[in-house]
Parts: C-alpha cells; sequence; structure tokens
C-alpha cells in the first residue's frame, strides 16, 4: 500500500511540476511574459497581445536550434513542428495565432518596419525541413499559424525582404512560434 501511495504522490508531484513550468507571469506596464526559460518581450498589435520574441522552449525531438547551433537558439529563438507549436507549447493563457491574427498585427506594415521595430521584432531565423536540413537564415522567417490545411499540411506566415506571404507546408517541418494572449 505504502508503494501505491509513494507512486501516486510521485504522478502528482510529476503532473504538478508540468504545469507550473508551462505558467509564466504577464506583466502588463512593463510588456513583459516571464516564464521559467526567459523573460519575453510583449506588446500589442491588431487588438491582441503578442509576444515581440520567438518561443524558446526545449522540446526533445520537436525543436531545433537553426543549423544545431544553440547560440542561434539564444538570438532567434527555436523552430518547432506544427504538432508541437499547438499541443501546449504557448503558456497557460496564451495560443498560437491564426492566419487572420497575423494578418491584423501586421496590417499595412511593411517588412521593414516589422524587422526594426521592438513591437513585433521578426526575427529571420529561416526554418528546418523534415529530413533534417536547414534553410533561409538571414532570409525569411516563418511562423506556424494554429490553422491546419489538410491532415499532412498547416499554414504558415513566411516573410522576406519583400513579401509576406500565407502558405501551407509539411506539419514536419520545424518554424518559429509566437503566441498572443488570449
Amino acid at each position: 500500500m505504502k508503494k501505491i501511495i509513494a507512486i501516486a504522490a510521485v504522478t502528482i508531484l510529476a503532473f504538478t511540476a508540468c504545469d507550473q513550468a508551462n505558467t509564466c507571469n504577464y506583466d502588463a506596464s512593463a510588456n513583459t511574459l516571464s516564464c521559467s526559460e526567459k523573460t519575453y518581450k510583449t506588446s500589442n498589435l491588431g487588438g491582441k497581445i503578442w509576444m515581440a520574441e520567438n518561443m524558446a522552449v526545449y522540446i526533445p525531438d520537436s525543436s531545433a536550434c537553426y543549423g544545431n547551433d544553440h547560440v542561434n537558439c539564444e538570438v532567434m529563438g527555436r523552430l518547432y513542428t506544427w504538432n508541437a507549436a499547438t499541443t501546449g507549447l504557448c503558456p497557460k493563457g496564451w495560443t498560437i495565432p491564426t492566419r487572420q491574427d497575423f494578418k491584423n498585427a501586421f496590417g499595412n506594415t511593411s517588412i521593414a518596419a516589422l524587422k526594426e521595430s521592438a513591437s513585433f521584432n521578426m526575427q529571420f531565423a529561416g526554418f528546418r525541413y523534415y529530413d533534417g536540413k536547414f534553410a533561409d537564415k538571414n532570409e525569411s522567417a516563418s511562423f506556424w499559424t494554429s490553422d491546419s490545411y489538410d491532415g499532412s499540411r498547416a499554414y504558415l506566415v513566411r516573410a522576406t525582404d519583400s513579401t509576406i506571404t500565407y502558405e501551407h507546408f509539411n506539419k514536419n517541418i520545424f518554424a518559429s512560434v509566437r503566441c498572443i494572449k488570449e
């Protein structure tokens, strides 16, 4: 009986620790979201509160640093599969934006302004193909949306120096993630 109680206690503790790990503190006056891995800047765009930095939470087998170089994670955040992005990556009370959320946030703002402005702080972090090859660092930004296209593809917001597009890609590629307050 003691063994069963001990196992139950360890299980409860593990779930509580996971629950606490995904809890962050939002400070509206400081425009920050303080999480265990880092404190993210936030801003109000398109009528919603956005993280002004890419997510940087390590998820085994579902996240990567560009070029497998940890320095890239520190500068540009991690890259994630769509499944990792949409299954609890964002802190409690935050979610993955839709294509429409991105459109509302970007409005008619130029890409140069999105890159230079602290309000969005667009990082051209590139992406990773499902076969492990990396592409487009310093050439494009790719952000997962919560919008699935079909069973194997989902929508990415892709920005280059000249365009912003909303395209569907294989859910197993790795791209950047931003979260918005629910």
